[in-house]
């Protein structure tokens, strides 16, 4: 009997976990683009970086409640054919390649290389309905590409921005 019990308490539990995230609103995350502007653009293990903090952005949305849905299927080959800036500099573009989704945001990330020391992963959150940007932040990671820990670090933080930011413009909707 207190097996059932609690089998039953853990499922209404998990379903309510289910509900608050379908309730939550459905954010696609494009992944960090490379603008490499050195002489040397685009090393293979900048790359590799870039790639590690798309990835570790997502989990670490995910893993805060973020309701993370697929990107557009037209946004890869999109963004394949212009620069690296093409989705983040043209809103609208964005907006139009993710409609089918149903996003209520976006997030349009570009990890800027001014120079061989520094890559500053920027982001913006757009506001689907309002076709508007309604945040801008930005970071500077300032290590080896061998450092993961400051990559993934810098993800888990850019991460909390936006989970606190969709926080607060969920409070002002109500």
């Amino acid at each position: 009997m207190v097996f059932k019990l609690l089998m039953v308490v853990l499922g209404l539990g998990l379903w309510g976990t289910v509900l608050a995230v379908e309730q939550s609103p459905k954010v696609v995350v494009l992944a960090f683009e490379l603008n490499d502007l050195t002489n040397l653009p685009n090393a293979p293990e900048e790359l590799q970086r870039i790639d590690l903090l798309s990835t570790k952005f997502k989990e670490a949305l995910k893993n805060k409640g973020v309701n993370v849905i697929q990107e557009g299927a037209k946004v890869k080959s999109e963004v394949e054919q212009h620069s690296p800036t093409y989705l983040y500099d043209n809103v609208e573009t964005a907006i139009e390649l993710n409609k089918e989704t149903g996003a209520d945001y976006l997030v349009i990330g570009v990890a800027l290389k001014p120079t061989y020391l520094f890559v500053y992963p920027r982001l913006i959150l757009v506001d689907v309905k309002k076709r508007a940007v309604v945040m801008s932040k930005s970071a500077q990671l300032e290590s080896s590409w061998s450092d993961k820990n400051t990559t993934i670090r810098t993800a888990e933080k850019l991460a909390q921005l936006i989970k606190d930011k969709l926080e607060q413009l969920s409070e002002a909707a109500k």
